[in-house]
């Protein structure tokens, strides 16, 4: 597990360029990160996010990743997140696996604490506004932007039920019942 320290000073030595190893438990100072305009970009194995396995069809494969901290003109720090990558979801109606084509670009204001939180944030659909970290877990802040991504119920636009037609089953086990209840 790569400590806070390490992160920091790994993206102090490098400001600027890319730092490359494991995502799982990367901790950061976001408002450092942000200050020194550090990137950070990285492929997630599908399988290190638990929360996403319950709407894969397979956890294999992975997503690439680009974190982005920076300052704008006004001080406010921010965060931009861009993953992309295509996981195989389970099809709600056949229940195989139908892939989908993930392209997300999160732009994340950092609240320091102590700071208002921005009243024009339920206007403003450009930016999500999230509570500066000192310890940001990245993996998270991931899982939960694929998450708020993926459709609520994944299916293929054309796609048979998993039971077929309802002559190669047979006759209805209710059709006995309803003969019971004639007798």
């Amino acid at each position: 597990m790569t400590g806070l320290g390490m992160i920091t000073s790994t993206v102090l030595s490098r400001e600027r360029r890319a730092v490359s190893d494991s995502i799982a438990g990367t901790v950061l100072d976001c408002l450092e990160f942000a200050r020194i305009g550090a990137v950070l970009e990285r492929r997630v194995e599908l399988g290190e996010m638990p929360r996403l396995a319950d709407v894969l069809a397979k956890s294999s494969g992975s997503l690439a990743v680009r974190l982005e901290g920076w300052r704008d003109a006004e001080g406010k720090s921010w965060l931009q997140l861009a993953v992309s990558g295509k996981p195989v979801l389970c099809c709600q109606r056949c229940l195989g696996g139908v892939e989908f084509s993930l392209d997300i670009h999160s732009r994340l204001r950092l609240i320091a604490r102590g700071e208002p939180w921005p009243e024009d944030d339920l206007e403003d659909d450009s930016a999500d506004a999230m509570d500066a970290a000192e310890e940001l877990a990245v993996l998270s802040v991931i899982e939960d932007e694929v998450l708020l991504a993926l459709p609520i119920a994944p299916r293929h636009e054309q796609c048979n039920s998993p039971s077929g037609d309802a002559t190669e089953q047979g006759p209805s086990p209710f059709a006995a019942l309803a003969a019971l209840k004639m007798k």
